[in-house]
């Protein structure tokens, strides 16, 4: 089967890559602004932390379960009801300044988390979902231009907050972007309701596969590509950890850059990590996703270990921006690897353990980074998570290279 266009993937497809930006969107505000509104409010740089990173644990608890359940259930609940719990709680940010319910409403939905549109904790549902619609040799492709329309979406998002901010006269405007995320999360509800199918194309699956003799033996073969790949992922998820939460801290302490600087290199990274998505999207194709991956980790583990020698915060902005696009461009496409390792049946459930996997590790970083920051030293944690990720991505490459293989006897036998 060849895939070669826009145009010739399913519509279904289309259809949840339309929630997925429409939602980014919202994100990229929320990323930008909402730290600064519970400023605003009089919240302690303690609690908006604490109010964040609860969000962040939350979804990381319940993704397992939710990943585990919509196999069994279905993809489409799940979905549906993340996008109903989050109007839900943005409609409660624009009727109420109570910091217990914006406590709640941002621990719920994991609001200014840069989930490059991810509906966490339903993200492995979605991903599941999506993966039911398209082919195993394509996953590689279509999952990277998902992730580039989740990057643009942000990147537009993060834009639309810094033009609102010209219009800010008080604290109330911030609440506009909640009204943003009511109508858009309504308007993806809908979008959602019109989908059918994925789900009796598993559950016949299913079926198929419990009359087979060797069911034990490929449930062993699943589990630990799974585990596997859930044990690589912790030396990813400490590395980002280590930098990424800490990086406007980290720009504004060494080089004393401003937070329209500070703001503008994000925006324009989330643009550059969706032109790379499309990029990681055509290498996919080409050269096969396991090496495509490498390859662009590779270089941008290297780049990594510039930074903190660079004394010129726009040379550093401008490495940063090009390390970031190139890491988070692959994840697509690691997307795709994660939910191809099983049949289409679990692939809910080997979401779920990708997930886990990477933001456990990813929620201790930031602990390390603060304690060595506070010791005075602000290059040591970048060379930690460089050797990290080289780690990872050695490793990734050799426990996963034979996929490509697998990959391209699905598109010839398809």
């Amino acid at each position: 089967m060849k895939f070669t266009g826009i145009g010739q993937i399913h519509p279904v497809v289309k259809r949840l890559m339309l929630v997925n930006f429409i939602r980014s969107i919202g994100q990229g505000m929320m990323v930008v602004e909402l730290a600064l509104y519970l400023d605003a409010l009089g919240w302690s740089t303690a609690a908006i932390g604490s109010v964040l990173a609860a969000g962040g644990l939350l979804g990381v608890v319940l993704a397992p379960f939710i990943g585990v359940y919509s196999d069994r259930l279905g993809r489409k609940p799940f979905v549906l009801i993340s996008e109903l719990v989050t109007a839900g709680c943005a409609l409660a940010g624009v009727l109420t300044t109570n910091p217990i319910l914006l406590s709640i409403a941002i621990t719920l939905t994991g609001f200014g988390k840069a989930d490059a549109g991810s509906p966490s904790p339903c993200a492995p549902a979605e991903q599941a979902w999506l993966a039911s619609f398209v082919p195993t040799a394509e996953r590689g492709r279509v999952y990277s231009l998902n992730n580039a329309l989740s990057f643009f979406g942000m990147g537009a998002g993060a834009v639309l907050a810094g033009a609102a901010s010209f219009l800010k006269t008080g604290v109330s405007p911030y609440r506009l972007l909640f009204c943003y995320i009511l109508v858009a999360s309504l308007i993806t509800a809908s979008i959602i309701l019109t989908i059918q199918g994925g789900e009796a194309e598993n559950r016949q699956g299913n079926k198929k596969e419990g009359r087979r003799n060797e069911e034990k033996k490929i449930l062993h073969e699943e589990n630990a590509a799974v585990l596997k790949l859930a044990a690589i992922n912790i030396l990813n998820g400490i590395a980002i950890g280590l930098t990424g939460p800490m990086m406007s801290y980290w720009f504004s302490a060494k080089f004393g850059a401003s937070q329209a600087q500070i703001g503008s290199t994000l925006a324009v990274t989330f643009f550059m990590t969706g032109i790379t998505s499309i990029l990681q999207a055509r290498l996919s194709h080409k050269h096969g996703t396991i090496r495509s991956i490498v390859f662009i980790r590779f270089i941008g583990s290297l780049l990594l270990i510039l930074m903190p020698l660079l004394s010129s915060y726009a040379l550093v902005s401008v490495i940063y921006m090009l390390r970031t696009a190139l890491n988070r461009g692959t994840q697509g496409a690691q997307q795709a690897l994660s939910v191809s390792l099983t049949r289409n049946q679990r692939s809910g459930f080997a979401s779920s353990i990708n997930l886990f996997s990477m933001r456990l590790p990813t929620s201790i970083g930031p602990y390390i980074t603060g304690y060595l920051f506070g010791l005075g030293s602000l290059s040591l944690p970048f060379y930690i998570a460089s050797c990290l990720q080289l780690s990872f991505t050695y490793l990734y490459g050799r426990l996963f290279s034979s996929y490509d293989i697998r990959m391209k006897s699905h598109a010839s036998s398809g």
